[in-house]
């Protein structure tokens, strides 16, 4: 489906006009341009952890697991409330 919307951007035609001649209703291709686009919106990314980043980023040495008497070795606290915990 993914591949038609491609064909689609790269054609030039007009929504109506690229279902028309492809046999593809528009509310089907309607669903796949909304599918790809929050694919796209929301695909994980990479969030590189740096000095630049730090002063975002609470980061603790030591931190006990809840359930077991291990120490993670790092903990990284986002402002948004997530929290990684490393383990070693």
């Amino acid at each position: 489906m993914f591949v038609k919307i491609d064909e689609w951007e790269k054609s030039g035609l007009t929504i109506r006009e690229f279902t028309s001649s492809n046999g593809i209703s528009k509310s089907k291709f309607g669903y796949w341009l909304r599918k790809k686009r929050k694919l796209s919106d929301n695909s994980p990314s990479f969030v590189e952890l740096s000095p630049l980043i730090k002063s975002k980023v609470r980061v603790e040495a030591t931190s006990k697991h809840p359930d077991t008497d291990n120490q993670a070795q790092i903990v990284f606290t986002f402002p948004s409330g997530i929290c990684i915990k490393v383990y070693g």
